[in-house]
């Protein structure tokens, strides 16, 4: 049971860092921005990252995209992301969540984790039908 929480906070958590360096810029987010933009701004929500940060978390997330991109591809190809997609979809979420969690300080990361927290007390009251 643990195992399935912490890979749904880590699938919550790599959609949601699609747009980190947008997240912590200066410019207006667009209406036009996707979930995960939202949901990485939601999980870096009262994070004050430097510019140094900032690089490292982008080059993670950079590198992690073509990876989930291309589980992406292939789970529309068939319509539905089978279990062995999900898994390893799984896996490189939460690789890329301990990596990002790992430049912050230890106050960024105790907001991190409670921001996290947040993220999945929202994500089960969808699963369990109430918004």
């Amino acid at each position: 049971m643990k195992a399935i929480r912490i890979a749904t906070l880590a699938a919550a958590l790599c959609v949601g860092m699609t747009s980190v360096a947008a997240a912590q810029g200066t410019e207006p987010q667009g209406q036009g921005q996707g979930r995960g933009e939202r949901m990485g701004g939601m999980l870096l929500k009262d994070i004050n990252l430097t510019d140094a940060q900032k690089a490292q978390v982008k080059t993670i997330r950079d590198k992690y995209v073509p990876q989930q991109m291309e589980l992406r591809k292939a789970a529309q190809a068939t319509g539905s992301m089978d279990d062995a997609t999900r898994t390893k979809m799984m896996d490189l979420q939460t690789k890329q969540a301990a990596e990002i969690r790992a430049v912050l300080t230890a106050d960024q990361q105790a907001q991190f984790d409670k921001n996290l927290a947040e993220l999945k007390a929202r994500m089960d009251a969808r699963r369990n039908g109430s918004s």
